[in-house]
């Protein structure tokens, strides 16, 4: 009987194609593993024989992942993630812990709703540990869908009817300028005001950066020169400096610098919403707990930021 070479693959193997893939190099990945370089040479090897395919290209002072084994990583991941997970669950049970929350986030709430949040719930739960991974609404629906996550926060299409929701209130998105802009004279900024200006823009998996592109499209407008930053909460620095107007959610600007930028309303209004996200029929009570201490926060947040608004100038 012919033994199926797959059937071979050790978590030792995996860990080195984990630590070679992160450090670029065997001799890194040898270095975090305590293991010597030719061993993970070998690890590799092993692995490859036992796939039928190449992992990395070998070139003078490091290997670089093939697209394939790019591909084999994030399912690796997935693994020594599960793993990772099992040794926490061991932990908490002969600690008589209370165990772990498990918690995928839109990177633009971690500078003052997270906190908050995590702050409230750790009064009534301080036994659990909260662990926060940041990441876009994207792989965070394909975090919970892989159940890596116990709670998912971002923004959700409506026609997913696989997760079960808790929706958040609904906000909208604003404009910020750099302090004495020539646009800062006005109390709030259209679309059309946009044409020429240097724009600080979201990254291209950002939903609001598709309607902010959707409203640009239908005035006919077109920016100036790009500044592009992958999350939300990093644009206000790029506009403080100068290098251009964006157009971002109320939240990224929470925890902010605002002696350094200036925030107007912005037109046509375009809605920000998320939700709280749940595994389908798979709900944790203390996913549904946390939930209801965010939906709190965000609340009051929103309502502070509309009267902030309301006044034209925050």
């Amino acid at each position: 009987m012919r033994i199926n070479p797959i059937s071979t693959l050790n978590p030792r193997q995996l860990a080195a194609f984990r630590a070679v893939i992160v450090c670029g190099s065997a001799t890194g990945a040898g270095k975090i593993l305590h293991v010597s370089q030719p061993a993970i040479t070998r690890l590799i090897k092993e692995l490859e024989i036992a796939l039928g395919f190449s992992l990395f290209l070998r070139r003078s002072g490091g290997m670089t992942p093939t697209r394939d084994a790019q591909i084999l990583y994030r399912d690796v991941e997935r693994y020594f993630l599960g793993l990772e997970r099992v040794v926490e669950a061991a932990r908490n049970l002969r600690n008589k812990r209370g165990g772990q929350l498990r918690i995928a986030a839109m990177p633009t709430l971690s500078s003052r709703v997270l906190p908050e949040a995590i702050g409230r719930f750790r009064e009534r739960f301080p036994e659990i540990d909260v662990i926060i991974e940041s990441d876009v609404s994207t792989r965070i629906l394909d975090a919970l869908a892989h159940n890596e996550v116990d709670l998912g926060i971002g923004r959700i299409p409506l026609e997913r009817d696989d997760l079960d929701r808790l929706d958040m209130p609904v906000s909208e998105a604003i404009c910020i300028l750099p302090k004495q802009h020539e646009l800062a004279r006005k109390d709030e900024i259209s679309v059309q005001d946009l044409a020429g200006q240097p724009f600080v823009a979201l990254g291209a998996s950002s939903l609001l950066r598709l309607q902010v592109e959707a409203a640009l499209r239908i005035s006919g407008v077109e920016t100036g020169s790009l500044v592009q930053t992958l999350f939300s909460n990093t644009a206000s620095a790029y506009v403080a400096r100068g290098l251009g107007i964006a157009v971002v959610d109320v939240f990224s600007i929470m925890g902010s610098d605002l002696t350094r930028i200036e925030v107007r309303r912005f037109r046509p209004r375009i809605a920000f919403d998320f939700a709280a996200i749940y595994p389908r029929d798979d709900r944790s009570p203390l996913a549904s707990a946390f939930a209801r201490e965010l939906l709190a926060v965000v609340t009051h947040e929103v309502e502070d930021s509309i009267s902030k608004l309301t006044l034209s100038r925050i």
